[in-house]
């Protein structure tokens, strides 16, 4: 399963919260967190102002509790707690498998299911999405076996439509001189 990790495990940036303008970047590769720091500053008279950077092993991530302030306090209570899950080897690996073998999975769930596995994250919502996953699910290839409940997956209704918007639009009649 290993296999499946990539160097880099997580990676993140944004703007410190108000009313500070510095940025942040975090990195969680398989053996450190990088975490980068941009000041900025709006007065002249400050000299140069180069970015910092920090790096920790995961272990002396897990035990550097002033880093842990800063990513919560920048991040979230939730990306710390993500990030010291990592750090102690507890990955995701479901999220990072092929998006072939996940689809292949997912065909097997019922709408219910997917509708709310769509809503989990972001990867899931897209996967959930691709018509290369509802042809999967046998769904696009027999319109007249969907009953409601289908119809109200808003994804597969976005589908659904945009292949009837294509067969509307007439051919255009061409007049030769």
């Amino acid at each position: 399963m290993t296999s499946l990790l990539h160097d880099k495990l997580h990676e993140t940036y944004c703007q410190a919260p108000s009313p500070s303008k510095d940025f942040h970047h975090l990195t969680i590769t398989k053996t450190e967190v990088i975490w980068r720091t941009w000041r900025i500053s709006f007065r002249p008279n400050q000299g140069k102002v180069f970015p910092t950077e920090v790096r920790k092993l995961h272990n002396h991530f897990l035990l550097d509790k002033l880093l842990h302030g800063k990513v919560q306090d920048v991040f979230s209570k939730r990306m710390l707690e993500y990030v010291l899950n990592l750090c102690q080897g507890h990955y995701d690996f479901l999220v990072r498998m092929p998006d072939n073998l996940l689809i292949y999975i997912l065909s097997f769930l019922n709408m219910d299911a997917i509708g709310q596995l769509s809503k989990t994250c972001k990867k899931f919502q897209q996967l959930c999405s691709r018509k290369e996953f509802w042809e999967r699910v046998g769904m696009l290839r027999d319109e007249h076996s969907l009953d409601k409940r289908m119809m109200a997956f808003p994804v597969y209704k976005k589908l659904i439509n945009l292949n009837q918007k294509h067969r509307q639009i007439p051919r255009r009649q061409t007049t030769l001189f």
